[in-house]
């Protein structure tokens, strides 16, 4: 997630201007007398300076802006989808009978597969992708840094687009093994660039509001403009496009379970939708930041002209410019900075983010949501098991639409610790429902109760730990460390994510009751974290973030909550 583009907390987050006015000549005149200050603080009046002129009051935006909306949604539609997609094709029999699970009643001479053998190719099924995509999220920043934002969006979804399609094509399973990878890839690369397509455009025009930014998805392209009264909003809208494409493939595959070959279209289907985002991102402009950062001002003031007004367009254009200059004089931090606690508290930020992401996925969200129609099998079989999915993803969706409306008004940290707090009362009882040996005739009821506890897990996360992890990532490193630092959090989201994928089917066979024990020690250590050690950001300037950092105190009771 990219720098907020913001020239007060631009300004605020500590720039070092350079020692002359190389860069003068390149800004208006009207700027010229400013950007060429010698000292840092002359820097910092004149970003602040410029700020202040801004009409705050304007809140016009072209219709475009729907354009950028809707590319902004394939991207996490296109990961929604297979997560509710692959999980599915577990329990259909015709996936089942294809690749050895299982026999189909007039083959007398098939010998299905054991149990570990099942569980094993279930968990790399699931366990490459989350590979492919850590890799991918690693691989991102070298391309979009150097190249641009849309090659690299273009990339990824080239790349997810071939491994989705050879998966629709697989006649084994090794033939599934290696697209999962490829795909895996190319959603890592979306995850880290996609977001950063749309929220520089639809963060700039001030007056869009958090429920006309309705689509998350390009979450890097967002962030480099987002003002702190709408950051946290355009942030849970990456979380909403995955639920959207979610239980899209979910209602799917209520009629795909009835057909032998319709788990190819629970793997490749999503493939309209990446080649759709092919599509719209040739009348998608660059990134006006990324423009502005490489001196192409005539490119940059086109990619503005989409969606700004003419008279809105020479002040955005002078903001980046300042901000261009801010960024080529303070530089990138290296490593040994991304790690040193006495810089603004750095390592302990890094350490913060590294295990709020690990929280997240080790609180068993991607094994619920991967494997639903697997632990709902055993109480519905196939076919109740895809509804009983249905049911479970379609509250995830709605629930998201809480944050949209809370995570201003109530913090970060509020919303991380009742969700919390909801997830635990959750995991708990399902933990106990999972450890009991039940009769024929009270299955259906276990059953029941087993679904009833994972709708409120789903429900608490999905308006606390699945946006608010990511929108804290965004916001808490100084733009110079931001790169390194967020690759980091990032990264270690996709590795529990493959490590999650891999090892659950087996753990769950071994004892679904230990494995919802498990999350529920994680859910419990994670909310007490954050309730001691995690400062609230919302609305905050970066050199707020700083003293926040920089000032907070683990107390009980906690002191500030927003």
């Amino acid at each position: 997630m990219s720098e907020p583009t913001d020239m007060t907390a631009v300004a605020m987050a500590g720039g070092a201007p350079a020692s002359d006015a190389t860069a003068a000549d390149d800004q208006p005149e009207k700027l010229e007398s400013q950007t060429s200050q010698p000292d840092k603080s002359s820097l910092k009046e004149s970003i602040i300076s410029h700020n202040l002129e801004r009409d705050h009051s304007d809140t016009r935006a072209k219709p475009f802006i729907w354009a950028l909306a809707l590319t902004a949604a394939l991207g996490g539609l296109i990961f929604g989808y297979d997560i509710g997609g692959a999980g599915a094709t577990f329990v259909m029999d015709g996936f089942k009978y294809h690749f050895g699970w299982a026999c189909a009643p007039d083959d007398y001479e098939c010998v299905p597969k054991s149990q570990r053998q099942i569980d094993i190719e279930t968990g790399l099924i699931n366990g490459l992708f989350g590979t492919g995509a850590a890799f991918g999220a690693l691989f991102a920043p070298l391309l979009f840094n150097n190249k641009g934002r849309k090659p690299t969006i273009n990339f990824g979804a080239i790349a997810f687009t071939i491994g989705a399609a050879l998966q629709a094509a697989a006649v084994s399973m090794p033939m599934l093994y290696i697209p999962r990878l490829l795909s895996g890839f190319g959603i890592g690369m979306l995850s880290m660039c996609s977001p950063v397509l749309l929220i520089y455009h639809f963060t700039s025009c001030r007056g869009v509001n958090g429920f006309l930014i309705f689509w998350y998805t390009l979450l890097r392209y967002i962030a480099e403009c987002a003002p702190e009264s709408h950051r946290g909003q355009l942030a849970t809208l990456w979380q909403l496009a995955i639920t959207s494409g979610i239980v899209l493939v979910s209602i799917l595959n209520i009629w795909l379970a009835d057909w032998q070959e319709g788990w190819r279209i629970s793997y490749g289907g999503n493939i309209v939708f990446s080649l759709a985002l092919v599509g719209l991102l040739t009348i998608m402009p660059e990134s006006p930041h990324f423009l502005v950062s490489n001196e192409r001002f005539d490119d940059a003031r086109e990619a503005l002209g989409k969606t700004r007004f003419e008279d809105q367009i020479d002040w955005e254009l002078d903001e980046l410019k300042l901000e261009a200059k801010n960024a080529r004089e303070e530089g990138v931090a290296n490593w040994g900075e991304v790690f040193d606690d006495t810089n603004k508290k750095m390592r302990t930020r890094v350490r913060t983010g590294v295990l709020l992401q690990s929280f997240q996925q080790l609180s068993g969200i991607n094994a619920i949501m991967f494997y639903a129609p697997n632990i709902l099998q055993d109480f519905f079989g196939s076919k109740g098991s895809i509804y009983g999915t249905l049911a479970l993803n379609i509250i995830n969706f709605f629930a998201t639409f809480i944050t949209i409306f809370s995570i201003e008004r109530f913090g970060r940290v509020f919303l991380l610790f009742t969700g919390g707090l909801v997830m635990l009362v959750a995991l708990i009882p399902t933990a106990v429902l999972a450890s009991v040996d039940s009769e024929e005739g009270s299955v259906q009821a276990i059953g029941i109760g087993v679904t009833v506890f994972c709708a409120l897990y789903v429900i608490g996360f999905a308006y606390s730990w699945g946006p608010v992890v990511w929108v804290v990532c965004a916001e808490m490193f100084p733009m110079r460390e931001r790169g390194k630092a967020t690759s980091l959090t990032t990264f270690s989201n996709w590795f529990w994510t493959c490590i999650v994928g891999a090892v659950f089917p087996i753990a769950s066979t071994a004892s679904l009751a230990g494995c919802f024990g498990f999350f529920a020690a994680v859910v419990f250590v994670a909310t007490t974290f954050v309730y001691l050690f995690l400062p609230e950001t919302a609305n905050l300037t970066a050199p707020e973030i700083d003293e926040q950092y920089l000032t907070h105190k683990a107390t009980v009771p906690r002191k500030k909550w927003n």
